[in-house]
């Protein structure tokens, strides 16, 4: 049985921790790799990044060592989900097989510019508007020493998703399949946008819920993504 690397990138604010629970939904066969981005987690203490071309640049170095030959695929969530994207631009660029599979969540496609500037709010502010998204607990907002450590997380992290913008560069676009998810009550976008990016397949699945969907529907896209990568004939199959 083939054995398959998948590459999990955090949203904004978060660290490698929030899969944790994922581990034990996938399949033996696939390979969680969480990919830990600066500043935060195992890497706190490290300048932070506040564009998405800076954090591919920074982290491709942590995923290339898995590139042995194996497949792979990527799963990223909200800014993880761009970086996903990119990275698989990147290491194609650098003469690295594309990803089996590309899955992204609660993001619109690459070429849709985000409307909002939260990271230039005040913190008060901008605080508010991450209390409304959810995901977050109550404590959090509540403690003063947690605050002073993760606000400039979160807002050079929305920095780096807002301040994103795809640039074509004359490159092909991925030739991967491409599963989207996304939540029902998370903004007003079309998922099937992101068939603009690749000329494989592209389907997208959406779940009750805002934002953070994801953590209350984590068994079904463990499902969705175990049914796209288990196929007979795919690179993992059973």
């Amino acid at each position: 049985m083939k054995r398959l690397n998948m590459f999990f990138f955090p949203y904004a604010g978060a660290s490698v921790s929030v899969y944790e629970r994922w581990k034990n939904l996938l399949s033996p066969s696939i390979t969680l790799v969480t990919v830990e981005l600066p500043g935060r987690g195992r890497r706190f203490g490290e300048p932070l990044l506040t564009s998405v071309d800076e954090i591919v640049e920074n982290v491709q170095h942590t995923l290339i060592p898995h590139l042995d030959g194996s497949p792979y695929a990527m799963f990223g969530h909200s800014l993880g989900s761009i970086i996903a994207f990119e990275m698989s631009r990147k290491l194609s660029s650098l003469g690295y097989p594309e990803p089996e599979h590309l899955f992204v969540s609660g993001r619109a496609a690459p070429h849709v510019i985000e409307n909002e500037n939260m990271h230039l709010m005040p913190d008060d502010l901008f605080l508010a508007k991450i209390q409304e998204l959810g995901g977050t607990p109550r404590e959090f907002f509540e403690n003063q020493d947690l605050l002073s450590l993760f606000l400039p997380i979160l807002k050079c992290d929305y920095q780096a998703s807002e301040t994103y913008r795809f640039h074509n560069d004359d490159r092909s676009p991925l030739s991967c399949d491409l599963t989207v998810f996304s939540g029902l009550q998370d903004g007003d976008y079309d998922p099937m946008e992101w068939s603009e990016h690749t000329t494989g397949r592209c389907e997208a699945f959406a779940y009750e819920g805002g934002h953070f969907f994801l953590h209350d529907h984590a068994e079904q896209l463990a499902e969705k993504i175990q049914s796209r990568l288990l196929q007979p004939g795919r690179c993992c199959d059973e």
